[in-house]
Parts: structure tokens; sequence; C-alpha cells
């Protein structure tokens, strides 16, 4: 165990990089600790909400943001920390960023989202000794360090007790035709699956199931661990880089049909495995896809992916 002090600074609603603050805890002696989506504020008066409401639509930020996370910044701004790894840096202020900047010895940053997807992110690179982003195409035009997201559990063995066909999960935007093309497709195969949209309101559709409440990581888990296949409906025309589903579907052993064509450069790939959608308007799935098992990925590549090496690389100088 390295005698260091490092800061972590993630926003995370789905529990993805607890593992990466047990992994950071087991290698240094102090670790300090921030799940920004978990910090709520509350307007001090009316005059604080109005004044916000404006400045949203003349500077196009949220000061609540502002507001929210100081509290943070108080927090750690007399601290000494010889690493300071931000997941999101992009809901801070400048002058936020320049007081973390100035508590650390390395300043490193992990994005994954697309630029594309969140413009802000390309307004606070300078304030990063280095910045990892799983995106290629950031990657390349801003000169940053490609790093993938990461098979986020420990646990990678093959006991799952099947007894679903396939799943998806995700939010309500323009990707919903496209999972009710393949919710069509399923149908019509006569295949089980199981379509999860998150909606503002539960929504009675006769293909898909619609939801409300955030459904939670572990049972998000507990569904994926049922099913054979996992569906996965990237943001495409947006961003490129390979979701959480991707390597859920690695470390759980389960088939992947997904629309990101990128998939296909990667080590890991077999076309037995990964089924990818070219036509999001019009899906057809070879049957023979359904009736192979999966074929096992070497370990050596399965382990390239791990949280342990995730952390190794972005911790290193």
């Amino acid at each position: 165990m390295e005698n260091k002090r490092i800061l972590f600074i993630t926003f995370d609603m789905s529990g993805y990089y607890t593992g990466v603050y047990d992994e950071l805890k087991k290698r240094y002696t102090t670790v300090d600790f921030y799940n920004t989506a978990t910090i709520s504020y509350k307007y001090k008066n009316i005059f604080e909400k109005i004044y916000s409401f404006f400045y949203k639509i003349f500077k196009g930020k949220k000061l609540k943001n502002y507001y929210k996370y100081q509290s943070l910044i108080n927090e750690v701004k007399n601290n000494s920390y010889d690493i300071t790894l931000v997941v999101r840096p992009d809901l801070f202020f400048d002058t936020q960023l320049s007081s973390l900047k100035n508590t650390t010895n390395y300043f490193v940053a992990y994005y994954h989202d697309s630029i594309n997807n969140i413009k802000r992110k390309s307004e606070v690179i300078h304030f990063f000794d280095k910045v990892y982003s799983y995106e290629k195409a950031d990657v390349e035009n801003y000169n940053l360090e490609f790093l993938s997201n990461f098979i986020y559990f420990q646990d990678i063995s093959n006991d799952n007790q099947i007894n679903g066909g396939a799943f998806s999960v995700m939010s309500k935007d323009y990707r919903l035709d496209t999972l009710k093309n393949v919710a069509k497709f399923f149908k019509q195969n006569k295949f089980d699956y199981h379509f999860y949209v998150m909606d503002k309101q539960d929504i009675e559709d006769e293909l898909i199931t619609f939801f409300s409440k955030r459904m939670d990581n572990k049972t998000v888990v507990n569904h994926i661990k049922k099913s054979k296949i996992i569906v996965d409906i990237h943001k495409y025309g947006i961003q490129d880089g390979l979701t959480f589903r991707v390597f859920e579907a690695i470390g759980y052993h389960k088939k992947l049909i997904t629309t990101n064509k990128d998939i296909k450069t990667y080590d890991f790939y077999n076309s037995n495995n990964i089924y990818v959608i070219d036509d999001v308007k019009n899906i057809s799935i070879p049957l023979s896809f359904f009736e192979t098992d999966y074929e096992e990925i070497p370990k050596q590549i399965v382990e390239k992916y791990m949280l342990k090496n995730w952390v190794t690389t972005i911790l290193d100088k």
C-alpha cells in the first residue's frame, strides 16, 4: 500500500464507480471519495432561485450546480493530495476546478460521455494534467488518452441461472423507436424478452414496459444474470464509446445485440457472441445467433477490461 492521499470525485447514479473507490482503498493509505450524484441543494430563498433562472438563460450554466458542489470544494480546498481523479468534471464551474487543481500534484479526468453529447467537456480539458475518454473521436480531435469503460464487478463466474431471453433497460429518448423495432422482431419470432424504458410516467404498451422510478443497479444485474442476451441501443449519431452494458455482457458471459458498429474494432469481438444491427429501422437478426451458445473470451482479454486494470491505467502518469 502506497503512502499517498487520493481524492476521487464522480457522478454515479448506478454504482459503476463504487468498485473503483474500493480498489483505490486497497492501494493507498488515504482516499477521500465524493459521489456528486448524492449531493442535493435547496435554494435559500426565492431571490436565489430567480437569479439562478436568469443566469442559466444568459450564461448557459446551471448556477445550482455551483451552489450544490461548493460544499465539496470547501471541504477539500485546504487538503493536499497526491492524485485527484474526477469523473464528469463538466459539472463544476471553472473556479471550482481551479480550487481542486490547487490541492493536488496530479489532476486527471475521465469522460464516459462524448464531447458531442456534453459540449462543456471541451471547455475544461485545460485544467487537467491528463484526460481520458472512452470516445475515440474525442481522443483524436482533442488530443486525449483513450480508455474504455470497464467491468465494474469482481465476480465474473459463469454460474447464472438463465430463465429469460433478452433484456434491455434505458431512458426514453430518440432511441425508443429502435428498441421497439427490436421488440417487434422478438415478438414476431416468439422470442422471450424483457425491455424496460424509464419515462416520467408509467405507460401501457404492448411491446415495452415503461417505468417512472429509476431501476437500481442490483435489479438491473438480477435481470442480466437471468437473461441469455443483452440488448444495447447506444446513442448513435452522438457517441460511439462502449456503454457499461457491453462490459456487463462480457463479465456475465452474455450474448449482446448492439447498434454500436465500432464494437467490431475491439479485441473481444466475436460474431458468435455479438450481433451488430446495421439498419435500426429494419431489424433482421439471423436465427442462428439465438441457437448457438456463448463462446468464452480468452481470459487475458477479459482481464484487460477489469476494474483493477482501469484504475492502474488511469493513475499512471
